[in-house]
């Protein structure tokens, strides 16, 4: 397997490769080979990450920082970066809440509402740049998978919402002269595409509590369900909220979610889809990462073994006419990258990366080890060769020709330590016996006197 995590302590990407049945918690376990690249600090650590596919067949890992740099790096050693767009208008406080790529456009959206979508198939300069403000706030954003035109958002007092990226027009803006000073000079304007958001659909809150109280809202999480059908017949979207809330939606039916199941005390932070419309996995900022049914409305199952909140949930589903399992990947606080089986929900692999996750991917979900390449064979060879003439020089002239030599010696070492402690058991042993008094003849003894029983008086 091969798997990437984001470290949010040192801003870097991490490749983790591994074999199933991993576990760093076991020494006698298979352990993994972790490289990690891209290193940037924790002040621009990577918010979101994704896996894409170039329209040349390229696989890429996308990520966006925070400071509103975007960068693609290829998926392969030694992880070249292609290309890096960075926004000089984000704002230090602004972070991003969602990065998709549908259809070969990469959508990205900050918690300002701020949308930027790029055409992949050019990947230099911002020629093929789209935006457009949403409004704040939005913390949760997400891409129909099918429609790309089509996107949901929602956010702490925001409603869900479903807007179309429609009409554009072309306009003449300034990069800048106000950033850099009053007394800087006015740059040539540049032509930038807008786009304009039209409402497709707003949800409704649920009714008020027993205590006849408003029901606060905070989304946290969007995925659309059923994405095969038809636009004509309406979008199901799943939900997530920060007070515990799991919520599903049939825009055909109704503006208030048709489910509305409270699973926990714990605000939610991820949802996932499963491949089958009617299940979701979710996850919490406790320890909680289960597997929840739409149709019954209650849990099918948890996955163990998280400590603390699991900020990130990855499904790889394995392609049509493959007979391995789909996997689950998470990562969260506790420094730990996961990988369940989806359905039995057993643990495949568990690795220590010694950081915060705040982002997985699986690119590889094979359960062995993968081939090691050709021209790195020869590499392997050199540091094999270079390791074993280091700890050559190391031993000293008399020590022996190898390490059949120093294993003599150490069993050598052992047995004369053994027999030293064998003989110092022995003396202790005699002193002891000697220094002893003898016990005295069974003749010698004097008996006890009986002690005289007193008559009771008349």
């Amino acid at each position: 397997m091969k798997v990437f995590v984001t470290a949010e302590d040192s801003g870097s990407l991490k490749e983790v490769t591994f074999a199933a049945g991993t576990n760093t918690s076991i020494p006698d376990a298979p352990q993994p080979q972790i490289e990690t690249f891209a290193s940037a600090g924790r002040a621009a650590y990577v918010q979101r990450m994704i896996l894409v596919t170039l329209e040349d067949g390229k696989e890429c890992v996308c990520i966006a920082r925070k400071g509103g740099v975007i960068q693609l790096y290829d998926v392969h050693a030694p992880h070249e970066l292609l290309v890096e767009w960075t926004d000089k208008t984000h704002a230090a406080d602004d972070a991003f809440v969602g990065l998709e790529h549908v259809d070969g456009r990469l959508s990205s959206c900050t918690t300002t509402g701020r949308l930027v979508m790029r055409d992949l198939t050019a990947l230099g300069g911002d020629e093929n740049k789209q935006t457009t403000v949403l409004g704040e706030p939005v913390n949760a954003f997400r891409v129909h998978p099918r429609q790309p035109n089509v996107i949901a958002v929602g956010g702490k007092e925001r409603e869900l919402e479903l807007l179309s990226i429609g009409r554009m027009h072309e306009a003449a803006a300034w990069a800048g002269s106000a950033a850099a000073g009053a007394g800087a000079t006015a740059a040539e304007p540049t032509l930038t595409k807008f786009l304009y958001p039209s409402k497709l659909w707003k949800a409704k809150n649920v009714s008020n509590d027993e205590l006849n109280l408003r029901v606060p809202v905070w989304i946290s999480d969007i995925r659309f369900l059923d994405v095969g059908r038809d636009s004509k017949d309406g979008w199901r979207v799943a939900v997530t909220t920060r007070f515990g809330h799991v919520r599903l939606y049939e825009t055909k039916r109704s503006q208030r979610p048709i489910l509305n199941v409270e699973v926990g005390d714990h605000p939610l932070v991820c949802l996932a889809p499963t491949g089958v419309d009617t299940d979701v996995v979710y996850s919490d900022t406790h320890s909680t990462t289960a597997r929840f049914s739409l149709t019954r409305g209650s849990k099918l199952g948890h996955y163990k073994g998280a400590v603390g909140s699991t900020t990130s949930l990855n499904v790889h589903l394995p392609a049509a006419g493959d007979d391995s399992a789909p996997l689950l990947a998470t990562g969260g606080l506790d420094r730990y990258l996961r990988v369940y089986n989806l359905e039995t929900r057993e643990q495949v692999a568990k690795v220590f990366v010694g950081t915060k996750i705040s982002a997985v991917q699986i690119a590889d979900a094979s359960p062995a080890l993968p081939a090691i390449k050709q021209e790195d064979e020869a590499a392997v060879a050199l540091e094999e060769t270079e390791a074993e003439a280091e700890r050559s020089a190391k031993r000293k002239p008399g020590d022996g020709a190898g390490p059949e030599a120093e294993a003599d010696e150490l069993w050598g070492a052992l047995d004369i330590e053994a027999a030293s402690d064998s003989e110092k058991i022995e003396d202790e042993a005699g002193t002891s016996s000697a220094t002893r008094p003898a016990a005295a003849p069974a003749a010698e003894r004097k008996p006890k006197a009986k002690a005289r029983r007193k008559r009771p008086r008349v």
